[in-house]
């Protein structure tokens, strides 16, 4: 059980006003939707399908309406709940229980209005990085669902190729005794197919450690490897999140909110990049394109 809360306060124990008391209940196979007042609990709303599994990734969306919140999970509607506290007068959001929270967005005109009492949270994986220059991430929000835990090794169709602004969202974890793995965003599908670019990463591989070694592939013949880095962030059984940033003249890396490294193209037109492959040594947890 873990519970997400939207209070007037900052206070737990005794808990401030609580505008909105989202408690999923694994245990009882249910989402309790609540408020708190005036130290006292409100009418529990129960219904609604069960989307929380332990272990499992999750993606909460908590849009604030004039009547109601409008709650999605992973991109599918939940629940609306009207509201019961006057909501300008919400300013701290707390989350309890047994639950690891791996990154929190406020979006809208008015995030910071009333928000004095709120920290400003981390951003999500990868979407903004202010000396890397990428864009805010804006899911969700018409951008293809993700893929949740696909097996590796993973190939997929890129919808609609990739094009300057294009962005892959790519989280896992690395095996415990992992030796390498590798990205390639490719032209194809097949065996053979050219590679745009190749991104292997060799925590321990022959000599090389704590290495990303990128190239390219045309026709069957391997380019120029490319090997400098100023950091290495990637280690066994540690999540990672990375983003892959298609620009004009290159692709541009981050990994952990933190800009990694460029790449040049050397494949053109770049809409003929139309499959991304990962195999090797990862657990994936989440593929996304933006």
């Amino acid at each position: 059980s873990f519970s997400i809360n939207l209070q007037t306060g900052p206070n737990i124990n005794p808990r401030s006003n609580t505008a909105l008391h989202f408690n999923p209940r694994l245990n009882d196979n249910c989402v309790v939707r609540n408020s708190y007042q005036h130290h006292s609990w409100g009418g529990e709303e129960r219904g609604g399908y069960q989307p929380f599994q332990r272990g499992m990734p999750f993606e909460i969306t908590i849009l604030c309406q004039h009547h109601h919140y409008k709650i999605s999970v992973n991109g599918r509607h939940f629940c609306d709940f009207r509201h019961r506290v006057e909501k300008h007068h919400v300013n701290t959001l707390t989350i309890e229980g047994g639950v690891q929270i791996h990154s929190i967005r406020f979006d809208g005109a008015h995030s910071h209005a009333h928000g004095a009492a709120m920290p400003t949270p981390p951003p999500p994986a990868g979407a903004y990085n202010p000396s890397g220059g990428y864009p805010a991430g804006g899911y969700p929000g018409g951008a293809p669902q993700p893929i949740y835990n696909p097996p590796v090794p993973f190939t997929t169709a890129i919808s609609g190729g990739i094009f300057p602004g294009k962005m892959i969202f790519i989280s896992g974890v690395p095996n415990p005794n992992a030796e390498r793995f590798t990205i390639n965003l490719m032209c194809g599908p097949y065996d053979g197919s050219d590679i745009a670019l190749h991104c292997d990463v060799r925590l321990r591989v022959g000599g090389d450690f704590n290495v990303v070694l990128r190239n390219s592939c045309q026709g069957g013949g391997w380019g120029a490897e490319e090997r400098h880095s100023p950091y290495f962030p990637f280690m066994p059984n540690a999540n990672f999140d990375m983003i892959i940033m298609a620009e004009q003249h290159q692709f541009k890396i981050a990994v952990n909110n933190q800009h990694l490294l460029e790449f040049r193209h050397r494949v053109q037109p770049l809409n003929r990049i139309d499959t991304l492959q990962i195999k090797g040594d990862v657990r994936l947890t989440q593929v996304r394109f933006q």
